[in-house]
């Protein structure tokens, strides 16, 4: 009897473990706010509440100020004043704290905008805003007429004004630091003391910044990838393109930047035309701006995050080539599930959420309560998102801890066994 009590109570506690180990592994996933116009990175406050950057979705070109996009086969970007930076309270009340930035956009449909790119909050809760460009930097002043554009600023969050602390469209168009087009496209940044360390994902470049208002520091260009033209798959561009006939950037594309647990700089990139599959890398940056491969094999990186125990985590935009599965001008043809990958501290790599309303994000960070946070659908307009995915989310079947589980399951045995012994005598005494 008692050998057999024991089995069967060994049996429930290895039940017990076998689905406590399963359930935490399991991530959830839910929305926090939407209706977002090209939502891009975000941050927290002080208070809890997040603050995000909407890059709008530009405007209709019928005042001239449009410039052929770059990357999306020369369609007319477009601007008009419809950018903001957006508070999100603990309550979901969303509140715009400065209004009427310059978004630039793809016209009609205001997808793939630039504008409002990136904020964040110093050590001494100063706060700071990036914006982007996309496209020829010579042409921002006079054709597009938005000065705002290509920029850092120091944020007065009581007025809205901003003062600007560095002008990286005037930088690309002076110096080209990369040696390539002459492309501007400021995309996120991470302050790190009295600097910030800004990525250029059109000039391919990052910057290190003073906030003091001592201006640009520092720039290197991130290594470009040869890729065997072969081994490069283009979409169909009719009749009249032979694709062995496009020129191939090899061109790294920085979109993502975090502060790494021993202090460097890690850079998460989304390669260039015609975005390869499993050909995105990570890198480390040092102060000094030396750059590292220290990852490969993505598609399409977006952004990257770090959790308190040093996990990393890598934002695939979508995990196909988007030309497969989105038109340019935001025609959405196929399936554009992204994936959030988890790397942890020995490199060991896992796929925590793909697809199933991860959709098209650009933009992550680690929350305050341990949660990632991410804008979803991010280049497109309207219908944007905020989510929450918790990486560590605990579901336990009932009784709701392992420890229940296991008290209840080694109770069941115990009791099964003495009602058995209890008829057992009962039938002794008969007998």
């Amino acid at each position: 009897m008692k050998l057999k009590s024991f089995v069967l109570t060994f049996f429930a506690v290895c039940a017990a473990v076998v689905m406590e180990s399963k359930a935490a592994e399991a991530a959830t996933f839910s929305v926090v706010a939407e209706g977002f116009d090209n939502p891009r990175n975000l941050a927290f406050g002080p208070d809890g509440s997040i603050y995000l950057t909407q890059s709008g979705r530009g405007g209709d070109g019928k005042d001239g100020r449009c410039i052929p996009s770059p990357s999306a086969g020369y369609i007319p970007l477009c601007a008009g004043q419809n950018g903001s930076l957006t508070k999100i309270a603990k309550d979901g009340t969303k509140t715009n704290i400065i209004s009427g930035l310059t978004s630039l956009a793809l016209s009609p449909s205001g997808e793939q905008a630039a504008g409002p790119a990136d904020f964040k909050f110093d050590s001494k809760g100063n706060a700071y805003l990036l914006t982007g460009l996309a496209g020829d930097p010579s042409n921002r002043d006079t054709v597009l007429k938005s000065p705002d554009l290509g920029k850092l600023y120091k944020v007065d969050l009581n007025t809205g004004s901003l003062t600007s602390l560095a002008d990286f469209a005037d930088y690309e168009t002076k110096y080209n630091p990369d040696g390539t087009d002459f492309i501007s496209n400021p995309y996120a940044f991470a302050i790190k003391g009295d600097n910030a360390y800004v990525i250029d994902g059109g000039g391919n470049t990052i910057y290190s910044v003073g906030l003091d208002g001592s201006g640009i520091k520092n720039v290197a260009a991130f290594p470009q990838k040869a890729i065997p033209r072969d081994k490069l798959e283009y979409p169909d561009l009719g009749p009249d393109v032979d694709p062995s006939t496009l020129p191939i950037t090899q061109q790294s594309v920085p979109t993502g930047i975090a502060i790494a647990p021993d202090g460097s700089l890690t850079v998460s990139e989304y390669t260039y035309f015609p975005y390869p599959e499993g050909e995105a890398r990570i890198f480390k940056v040092g102060e000094d701006l030396s750059i590292q491969t220290i990852a490969d094999g993505f598609t399409q990186l977006t952004g990257v995050a770090y959790d308190p125990e040093g996990n990393l985590y890598a934002l695939q935009h979508i995990n196909n080539s988007e030309w497969k599965e989105i038109q340019q001008g935001g025609i959405i043809t196929g399936d554009i599930g992204g994936s959030l990958i988890k790397i942890a501290p020995d490199g060991t790599r896992k796929t925590i959420w793909s697809g199933d309303g991860l959709e098209a994000a650009s933009g992550i960070t680690y929350g305050p309560d341990g949660n990632l946070y991410i804008s979803n659908r991010a280049r497109l307009a309207g219908t944007g998102q905020i989510i929450k995915i918790d990486p560590n989310a605990t579901r336990v079947p009932e009784p709701s801890s392992a420890i229940g589980l296991i008290a209840a399951g080694a109770f069941g045995a115990t009791s099964m066994l003495k009602r058995k012994r209890s008829k057992e005598l009962a039938k002794a005494e008969i007998v």
